[in-house]
């Protein structure tokens, strides 16, 4: 499975202290390097060298034909795509809202750091889906406490 990631779900996952699901439940991540450049610019939140992941790739930034569509996002967010686009990747992990609107639009299968926290839930990998959504807002992390409300009642938290 091809799998490739944005900054936000390596950052909002080492907030909760949750890294560890990425390769858990996708196996190897493939990361571009504008990703990498912007987790190591560094921030509130202690992010692990992503270099030194095991089970991460890291991959050269490319320019295609579909970078005139995505100039209103940044660099990492427009190399994911353009990476899912190319590697004709499974799963792009992106949490902000106009990229994974355009991400969805192009045809690729999103999912973000709630998803992640889901799928882990649905299998075990951590007890409490609620727990974790709160303590990301806890964080500083912002994701909307509806949103929040309604996946926690899905899951019968």
């Amino acid at each position: 499975m091809t799998v490739i990631s944005n900054t936000t779900p390596f950052i909002s996952l080492s907030a909760v202290g949750k890294l560890e699901l990425l390769p858990k439940l996708y196996g190897k991540i493939t990361v571009p390097k504008a990703v990498v450049q912007e987790l190591n610019a560094g921030g509130p939140i202690l992010v692990p060298n992503v270099v030194e992941l095991s089970r991460v790739s890291i991959v050269d930034n490319i320019r295609d034909e579909h970078e005139k569509f995505l100039y209103n996002l940044d660099e990492g967010e427009r190399q994911v795509i353009i990476h899912g686009l190319a590697a004709k990747a499974e799963l792009v992990l992106i949490d902000e809202i106009l990229a994974r609107k355009i991400a969805s639009h192009l045809g690729l299968n999103i999912k973000g750091t709630l998803g992640i926290l889901v799928q882990a839930k649905r299998k075990g990998l951590i007890k409490s889906f609620t727990n974790l959504a709160l303590k990301l807002k806890d964080q500083g992390i912002f994701f909307s406490e509806r949103m929040i409300n309604e996946i926690s009642k899905s899951l019968n938290e």
